[in-house]
């Protein structure tokens, strides 16, 4: 270990860390996700929570590794961070992902360098919300599921106070450090929060239990920093604002043709929030926000960079706003909202080759100037009855996008860049019954139809590989939205004395599903060195998702305890069409029926035991996980199948007072070599990306 290393786990030891584990007794802990009594007998869908004793109690490095624990919750690695969360097989724009209840964030990078999870650091989350499915309306028009990242929000006081809370980690393997600052106080008419952090990883290897470890160039470094001031205009009335930062700086992606030179993010927001305006109305809030990033990306660090150049450069911004009324007749609760956000993205690729002494430069449009807005109205609408809980929910949305793009591609006749502009009425809505049949079991029924508007890169993207496969893809402005029709059964049995367990089965149909067909070379060429040609984003029929997820919990009335869970996913596509590839050209076609979906995790279970020594004060925990291999493959994507793998984790969490507490442990005990099925192939070859070896993590905090 480097000196500076061991200087920072010494200081760390000597720091400490609080961790804030009280559980009540009416709450399920599933892995490190919590499901609360209230949660369960009141929504009929599965809903995930995560809060920040738990984020603490782990070694965090990356938002979309952690959820990863969760059932049915994978992720797409494709470097040392990043990592892009997929709820139930959905990803990328068919999750809704959001911060603080509205927030939006549009990535800049067409390969998804910087996903929404990696514009928000764990140590300032408060607590996580996953919603799977179609079914929560608040947040804007979701496919898949919502995934609601809520950062710590500044409280009053009645007299001036001041704390502050630090934070200090270090990881092995890939001499990992991060550092985390935070300062709240005020009174009672104002008050604040201060926060700022840093992360700093080097390049990891992989396990060495069965094979020679490997080392991937995947280090980066991160830094934010932000504020957020409240003000008390009245009893009931609230102001706040919120100002944060988050920067990115040598992020390698061995999965991608370039790396994040740098990344610049920018969130400003403000809130206005009533509540107990009168009997009937019970809140009100306003947000409007902006949110900007400047994503650079380049080739810098790969071996041809003296002979080729690449270089690209993309400017994006969300600003938008949300209003929501909340409404209580006597059983009766009704929300009604309103939201809108306008997203805005321009960029360039620009690529520079050295040929006997000469140098030829082109430069092609990522975007140009291209813009969605969406706005949209809500209402959710909730009672019981007797034994049986009602809820249902609606949302409309008008879906607009443009562009200045002048490419022409005519392909069947059709000019599919002659007419850039669209416009959507898209609507959704979900009803759900939730059966209470006695104390200890309900069971719910949750039906809902979910409608996305085509995002900005499946609409004006020009020639990128950004795809699980080998090829440049084009967008398509004259898509059609995806629906999800979506339905959800679930079994919940709650016992203080016995545990808790739930049970859940769903069945998707994405109509209008978004795929993609191959263009003939003489419509257009990649503009990509090496790959066999150029795909269009199109629609096809539809697609089809089903799975099922379970969880058992103990008692917490008892010193041990445990928990397991287990999770599949199933999806294909009736038909598609694979291309036979010889030497990087094309040569044929055959149709594929009931091919499997891409990027689907295979089927996993998670076995966790814990013991409360010294009245829950010192908890040394084990978590046992087996992943099946995948088998059900895309053949149309090239896609291989991935060997199953078992993995142990061992930490302990030691709180030893009010202020100063020390999580340590184990990840990958055994340095198992291992890899994800969503994990990325390393460019150029057939290899995928391998998982950490064997980790020793040190966590500590000091809260005063």
């Amino acid at each position: 270990m480097k000196k500076g290393s061991f200087l920072i786990v010494l200081c760390c030891v000597l720091i400490s860390l609080r961790i804030n584990a009280q559980k009540t007794n009416d709450t399920i802990t599933l892995e490190t996700v919590e499901i609360t009594d209230s949660l369960i007998k009141r929504t009929p869908f599965v809903m995930a929570k995560i809060d920040k004793s738990q984020l603490l109690s782990v070694s965090v490095s990356d938002i979309g590794e952690y959820l990863r624990k969760i059932p049915n919750v994978s992720g797409i690695r494709k470097g040392g961070g990043a990592i892009d969360p997929v709820v139930r097989g959905f990803k990328f724009s068919q999750l809704n992902v959001v911060m603080d209840g509205g927030i939006k964030i549009e990535n800049g990078c067409p390969n998804r360098m910087d996903p929404v999870s990696s514009h928000v650091e764990a140590e300032d989350i408060e607590k996580i919300n996953v919603i799977k499915g179609p079914f929560l309306l608040d947040f804007g028009p979701v496919l898949g599921g919502v995934i609601d990242l809520q950062t710590e929000q500044p409280c009053s006081f009645q007299k001036f106070e001041l704390h502050a809370n630090a934070l200090l980690g270090y990881e092995s393997n890939w001499d990992g450090q991060k550092g985390h600052l935070s300062v709240h106080g005020g009174n009672k008419k104002i008050y604040f929060r201060l926060n700022g952090g840093f992360r700093k990883y080097g390049n990891y290897q992989s396990g060495s239990y069965d094979v020679e470890s490997a080392t991937y160039n995947s280090s980066f470094k991160k830094y934010n920093f932000g504020a957020k001031v409240g003000f008390t205009l009245t009893p009931k009335q609230n102001i706040l604002v919120t100002f944060a930062e988050v920067h990115g700086r040598d992020v390698l992606f061995p999965a991608l043709t370039m790396d994040e030179k740098s990344d610049d993010t920018q969130i400003m927001a403000i809130d206005y929030s009533a509540k107990n305006i009168s009997k009937t109305i019970k809140s009100f809030n306003v947000k409007l926000y902006r949110s900007q990033v400047h994503h650079i990306m380049d080739n810098s660090n790969r071996e041809n960079w003296s002979g080729k150049q690449m270089v690209a450069d993309v400017n994006a911004a969300n600003t938008g706003g949300k209003a929501v009324m909340e409404m209580k007749f006597n059983l009766h609760n009704v929300t009604a909202g309103l939201d809108f956000e306008n997203i805005f993205k321009d960029g360039t690729r620009t690529m520079s080759m050295q040929m006997m002494g000469t140098t030829s430069t082109k430069k092609y449009n990522l975007w140009q100037e291209a813009s969605i807005q969406n706005a949209g109205l809500f209402a959710r609408y909730n009672t019981h009855i007797r034994a049986f809980v009602i809820d249902f929910g609606l949302r409309a949305d008008f879906n607009k996008a443009d562009s200045k793009d002048t490419l022409k591609i005519i392909y069947n006749g059709v000019d599919y860049f002659n007419k850039l502009n669209s416009e959507f009425i898209n609507l959704s809505a979900n009803i759900g019954i939730i059966r209470n049949i006695n104390k200890n079991i309900s069971m719910s029924l949750a039906i809902a139809s979910g409608t996305r508007s085509p995002n900005m890169l499946e609409r004006y993207i020009k020639l990128l590989t950004i795809g699980y496969d080998n090829y440049d893809y084009l967008g398509n402005p004259q898509l059609k939205p995806e629906t999800n029709y979506e339905a959800d059964l679930t079994i919940k049995y709650l016992n203080e004395i016995t545990g808790n367990l739930y049970l859940n089965g769903f069945y998707s149909y994405v109509n209008d599903y978004i795929s993609a067909v191959l263009l003939p070379s003489s419509v257009v060429m990649p503009a990509t060195q090496g790959v066999p040609g150029v795909k269009q984003f199109i629609n096809v029929d539809h697609a089809i998702y089903t799975g099922f997820e379970m969880g058992y919990t103990s008692p917490q009335m008892y010193k041990p305890g445990g928990s397991i869970v287990a999770a599949l996913t199933y999806g294909f596509i009736p038909t598609v069409t694979k291309y036979t590839i010889t030497e990087n050209q094309v040569t044929g076609a055959t149709i594929i029926k009931n091919d499997a979906l891409p990027e689907i995790p295979p089927f996993e279970t998670t076995i966790n035991v814990h013991y409360r020594f010294l009245s829950g004060k010192l908890i040394p925990k084990i978590s046992y996980r087996l992943v099946a291999g995948q088998h059900h493959v895309s053949e149309a994507s090239f896609e291989p199948e991935t060997p199953g793998f078992s993995l142990l984790n061992v930490s302990l969490v030691y709180k030893v007072n009010r202020t100063i507490g020390i999580t340590a442990g184990i990840n990958n005990v055994f340095d198992r070599s291992y890899y994800e099925h969503l994990n990325r192939k390393i460019i150029g070859t057939t290899e995928k990306l391998y998982e950490p070896g064997r980790v020793f993590h040190i966590q500590i905090n000091l809260e005063i």
